[in-house]
């Protein structure tokens, strides 16, 4: 299908163009771009509308119970990554030779994050007051931290431009977990039957990424894991550690507050809202990943095709975040209406502001992006942990005044920071290397 389209796109291509197109890079990143393109608006448009009717059929208050535990447990979730995710892909792109210990290194690090993880949820949970149902789906859905450890071969394969393997996984989970939601609400089972089906989405997918790893003839009995290396990954990654933290924080602290200040009924209105807009973050993430290789690649040929490489990065993620927000802010009515039903109508107000803060997350996953190819991790962290704490202010400020509406405004707010306090960061960089007084 993909080598089809190709074909295509080459026979409208003007002939100044065609050479573009002939290029073996280009070729293999469109083909990888086009696969995950593919698989995860496959699972995101699958999961988005089994969603939507579990939603409708659990009601604003059920699915806010849901939701919250979901998003307490992403609070901890960053320690699960220990932040070496960024630096396995990276080095596996400078150094293939030594997968085996990079990967069986970063294994044992992300096994014993996931464990803590699970540990420090459990105890939140346990300490916090909560109702009994909340805290017994958080613990459940807790131990998704240390499942979630076989994703490390998706970052092999990542770094290796074969988006396909990871797509076969994620379809094939997809599907699985589709078919046992739809078993559930048609059953009239309750939410606890559900966050087992949410737990064991880790598992398939894990399963998938295994099942293709082995099939390339490779052996996870190979993996050595080395103290000296986990060392040197740990020094590059704790900035992206607690950087990751700030972003997971951010993300899902809303919905936390808003079921501490409200009730869960007002964590289901927002979460439906937010349901909506998350849908379309995939096309960051598919592009960052597959482009990712490319960027580092381009420094080694030059300091002109690097820079130009980014500046278009930043343009086309700009362009697609409007192009998707305005719709969405102008259609929010009827969009929520026909997808979640009347009980939800209370949602329109806060998806027509949330799907702006598009915009700054489109902008913030190139400018990571960005950071990441000059290795200037502890900027990333800095600035995600600035953002974090303007998120956190603002949430307390506004919700207060404006409900859920405000809750949505210091997203959108705190997203557009990381963009912008990188763009500061950089002009600041550009004057001490220049000599000049800032």
């Amino acid at each position: 299908m993909l080598n089809r389209l190709f074909l295509q796109i080459q026979k409208i291509t003007p002939a100044k163009y065609q050479w573009i197109l002939e290029h073996d890079g280009f070729r293999r990143y469109f083909a990888n771009t086009g696969w995950m393109f593919f698989g995860q608006m496959f699972s995101l448009l699958v999961s988005f509308f089994i969603g939507a009717w579990l939603a409708r059929y659990l009601g604003p208050e059920n699915y806010g119970v849901l939701s919250y535990a979901v998003a307490f447990v992403g609070l901890f979730a960053f320690m699960a990554d220990l932040g070496a995710g960024g630096i396995l892909s990276r080095e596996l792109v400078k150094f293939p030779e030594k997968r085996d210990e990079l990967m069986g290194t970063v294994f044992r690090m992300k096994l014993i994050g996931g464990a803590l993880a699970m540990i420090l949820a459990t105890g939140a949970a346990i300490i916090i007051d909560m109702n009994p149902l909340t805290r017994l789906l958080i613990i459940v859905f807790s131990v998704s931290s240390i499942l979630q450890v076989l994703n490390v071969i998706s970052i092999y394969f990542q770094a290796k431009v074969e988006a396909k393997n990871n797509v076969r996984a994620q379809v094939m989970a997809t599907i699985i977990s589709s078919i046992l939601k739809v078993a559930v609400i048609l059953s009239g089972k309750g939410v606890i039957w559900i966050i087992v089906i949410f737990l064991l989405d880790t598992v398939w997918q894990g399963l998938g990424f295994l099942s293709a790893y082995l099939r390339e003839g490779l052996k996870i009995s190979a993996w050595r894991f080395k103290s000296s290396l986990a060392r040197t990954i740990w020094k590059s990654s704790w900035p992206l550690m607690l950087a990751s933290a700030a972003g997971f924080i951010y993300l899902r602290i809303d919905q936390v507050m808003i079921g501490q200040m409200f009730s869960n009924y007002e964590v289901g209105l927002y979460a439906a809202a937010v349901k909506l807009v998350e849908v379309w973050y995939f096309i960051p993430g598919i592009i960052a990943a597959s482009l990712f290789p490319a960027i580092v690649n381009a420094k080694k040929t030059g300091i002109a095709v690097y820079r130009q490489r980014l500046k278009n990065y930043y343009i086309l993620m700009a362009v697609i975040s409007v192009l998707i927000a305005l719709p969405i802010s102008l259609l929010a009515h009827p969009l929520v209406y026909w997808l979640f039903g009347v009980k939800f109508l209370a949602s329109v107000p806060v998806l027509q502001v949330y799907i702006w803060s598009s915009l700054g997350l489109f902008l913030g996953w190139a400018v990571n992006q960005y950071l990441m190819a000059e290795d200037r991790v502890k900027t990333i962290f800095v600035i995600n942990i600035f953002a974090m704490i303007v998120n956190i202010g603002l949430n307390l400020i506004l919700i207060p005044l404006f409900g859920l509406t405000g809750a949505a405004w210091a997203t959108l707010i705190s997203y557009l920071v990381l963009p912008l306090g990188a763009w500061i960061a950089e002009k600041r960089r550009h004057k001490i290397v220049n000599g000049k007084k800032i």
